[in-house]
């Protein structure tokens, strides 16, 4: 009887670890929180968005509407922003639409860029 309560015991203590460390490893590996966005230079009015959003969708929910004709998926290019700071590299998705000059110059695609800082 001691015996399957010990191996009970052992069994919940190793999974309540094992969470433990998933939840930490979430913490500093998954960005979490609202961040700065800045439309064409305008430090006064930055937009709120929160983590993980992309752009396209956090852009729309503060009413600036970016023309996007495949809704998000990635296929079309017609979303094509210039981040200035905080964009990151090209995502393999983007590269049919940025050419290497526009990605040295920071054009990405919004639908594929998730909010991951202050842009």
């Amino acid at each position: 009887m001691t015996e399957i309560l010990l191996g009970i015991v052992f069994f919940v203590a190793i999974i309540l670890l094992l969470v433990g460390m998933i939840i930490q490893a979430k913490r500093r590996l998954v960005p979490s929180g609202v961040f700065d966005v800045v439309i064409n230079d305008e430090d006064d009015e930055p937009l709120k968005v929160a983590a993980s959003d992309k752009l396209l969708f956090a852009l729309a929910d503060n009413d600036i509407y970016v023309p996007s004709a495949c809704g998000g998926g990635g296929t079309c290019g017609q979303c094509k922003v210039k981040v200035d700071e905080g964009g990151g590299e090209i995502l393999p998705t983007e590269k049919s639409h940025i050419n290497i000059r526009e990605a040295k110059e920071g054009y990405r695609l919004s639908c594929q860029l998730s909010v991951k800082n202050d842009l």
